[in-house]
């Protein structure tokens, strides 16, 4: 790939949608603030259960992050490194260690990716929005496929997730629901069998119980990782079919998709 030209080709395409000079610059610092959060790592503090940037590197990396996102460099260490909880209107300002700072520093990097992203699908629809005043619309779907790689993290599961809803959705509208309106209608008509992946939805994000609902409360416990969390599982669907651990694994699990077996390896890290 030749990244001068991609980068050329992609201000080009900005300036198209009607993305000004200016924005494009906002995009880019933005862009750049998140991958240099990311070099950003931490090491124990002089006080107890605390943290302070790693290494002069970090420091660099810290404060050109801060330079980007117009922000001042020490309210960022802070905000990674310290927690603050208000109870009855009192602030309490607590101290994270290593782990919970790379954990804020991450969750930082995806809630401002995930703003930026939605701020250019709302400035895209903008600029090439249909006339509000219309009653006719062609829209293209383009629909998360079954993904399953040697190695299959957080990411895969989540665009098999989709993929599942999507299906479910597809089996819900074309197949449930035309075959009521064809009983109603006294039409005469062969049963369609196609396969119900509601079980497959209620194994990942069932709530109490599912797999998701899970995660999020094993990120709640201080000491927890991939091993508890896998650990888990085997307990909580050790009788469940669409679910296995493969041998020999501490860690990885297996989900039986209607479109083939996603074994997945550390969702939780």
């Amino acid at each position: 790939m030749d990244d001068s030209s991609e980068y050329i080709a992609t201000r080009r395409a900005m300036d198209i949608v009607g993305i000004s000079s200016d924005e494009q610059d906002a995009i880019f610092r933005v862009v750049a603030a998140i991958l240099h959060l990311g070099n950003v790592e931490f090491s124990e503090g002089s006080e107890a259960d605390s943290s302070v940037p790693k290494d002069d590197k970090s420091q660099f990396h810290l404060r050109t992050a801060a330079e980007l996102f117009m922000c001042d460099e020490k309210s960022l260490e802070e905000s990674l490194c310290k927690r603050v909880m208000v109870t009855r209107g009192e602030s309490i300002v607590r101290n994270l260690d290593s782990r919970a700072a790379a954990l804020s520093r991450d969750a930082l990097a995806r809630m401002v990716y995930s703003r930026l992203f939605d701020w250019l699908v709302n400035k895209i629809n903008t600029t090439i929005g249909q006339d509000p005043t219309s009653k006719l619309l062609i829209g293209v779907l383009d629909i998360y496929g079954f993904e399953s790689f040697k190695t299959n993290s957080f990411e895969q599961f989540c665009i098999n997730l989709t993929n599942e809803k999507l299906q479910q959705h597809f089996n819900q509208h074309v197949f449930k629901m035309e075959q009521e309106e064809y009983t109603k209608e006294e039409i005469d008509w062969s049963y369609i069998q196609f396969v119900d992946n509601q079980e497959i939805l209620d194994l990942i994000e069932k709530k109490p119980g599912g797999i998701i609902a899970l995660l999020d409360e094993t990120c709640m416990l201080r000491n927890s990782n991939h091993e508890t969390f896998a650990e888990k599982l085997y307990q909580k669907f050790k009788d469940n079919p669409h679910f296995s651990r493969p041998k020999f694994s501490r860690s990885d699990f297996t989900i039986h998709h209607y479109a083939g077996n996603l074994h997945t390896k550390r969702i939780y890290s």
